[in-house]
């Protein structure tokens, strides 16, 4: 269930990882994510993949 606290924190969340460069997304992952990125196949670009994921970890990290 969505609120307006916990969009906000997504929302500061993606500004975040959104002003990181690619090295430091990397290096900011959990190894457990490290590795559901190595195993990207979709379409699109992995870098944008790895911020996703970087994000969900954040907020996993922060709020459960």
């Amino acid at each position: 269930m969505s609120n307006l606290v916990n969009d906000a924190i997504i929302d500061n969340l993606v500004q975040d990882v959104a002003d990181m460069d690619k090295v430091a997304v990397m290096n900011a992952l959990n190894p457990a994510n490290l590795s559901k990125v190595a195993a990207f196949t979709g379409g699109g670009c992995i870098v944008d993949f790895a911020r996703d994921v970087l994000v969900d970890q954040m907020f996993d990290d922060c709020c459960i």
